[in-house]
């Protein structure tokens, strides 16, 4: 019986199915690291303000003009080698001026800085580009190096070893990257008769109240204290604003200093 391959031809191409099935199923190495979950958050602080926008909380380097703590993870890399990083950062006063941003900040690889530094360019959240940076072993400290004290913001850090791959820019598009990394899936909070979002001073008064009259009550804040602006910023201002907000009022010119 005649066959239609040689045996020459059946190596090659068992040679080329082989080289075929590992191109596809080698994907590049990669690395997702949330902001927010560094072990070691030092002066950074966590910020929920703008979940709703962003699909995630973020650090801040919030010194009121000195540089903050560094703060510092141990991630595991799935190889060692060279890879492509970035960083989603925001140039927070980029609304008011073209000049750079106060918010700058370096990212430390075992405790060297990466040449670029971060968070004083562009005009909206943006993966800004880190360049190639050299992993030298799977357990790697990273840490955020804040260089100004004045609200310095990382959401999250992309590394690739895929040099044609950028992260999503649109927000829709960026939620799905994130939980495509992540693959964090939303629990069950359950069953409430009531629920209210937001922590200023309606809110507490609603979900007291609520609850007294004997209703299970589910209460929602996305900050990390009570009373929406005013309280957040004097918590983190000398300044005590008022329930409205007015830090003064005409012909009371030092009420509220």
């Amino acid at each position: 019986m005649k066959t239609l391959f040689s045996n020459s031809s059946k190596s090659w191409w068992m040679l080329f199915a082989s080289i075929f099935l590992f191109a596809c199923n080698h994907k590049p190495a990669e690395l997702f690291i949330e902001a927010e979950s560094f072990t070691a958050k030092g002066g950074w602080v966590v910020d929920q303000q703008f979940m709703d926008l962003m699909g995630s909380p973020y650090l801040m380097a919030h010194g009121m003009g000195v540089p903050v703590d560094d703060a510092f993870t141990v991630a595991t890399f799935p190889k060692t080698g060279i890879y492509r990083m970035f960083v989603r950062t925001y140039n927070w006063t980029s609304p008011w001026t073209k000049e750079k941003g106060p918010g700058k900040f370096q990212v430390l690889i075992d405790g060297y800085p990466v040449a670029v530094t971060f968070g004083d360019t562009g005009d909206s959240w943006t993966w800004q580009d880190g360049g190639q940076v050299q992993i030298n072993s799977k357990l790697t400290q990273i840490g955020l190096h804040d260089l100004g004290g004045f609200n310095g913001r990382c959401d999250a850090l992309y590394f690739t070893q895929d040099s044609t791959f950028a992260p999503p820019a649109g927000r829709e598009e960026v939620t799905a990257f994130r939980y495509g990394q992540t693959r964090i899936i939303p629990e069950d909070g359950g069953n409430y008769d009531l629920v209210v979002v937001g922590g200023g001073i309606g809110g507490i008064c609603t979900a007291i109240s609520a609850a007294r009259l004997g209703l299970k009550v589910a209460f929602i804040q996305d900050r990390p204290v009570w009373g929406r602006k005013q309280q957040f910023r004097s918590a983190r201002s000398p300044r005590r604003p008022y329930r409205t907000g007015t830090l003064s009022r005409a012909g009371w010119h030092c009420e509220g200093d």
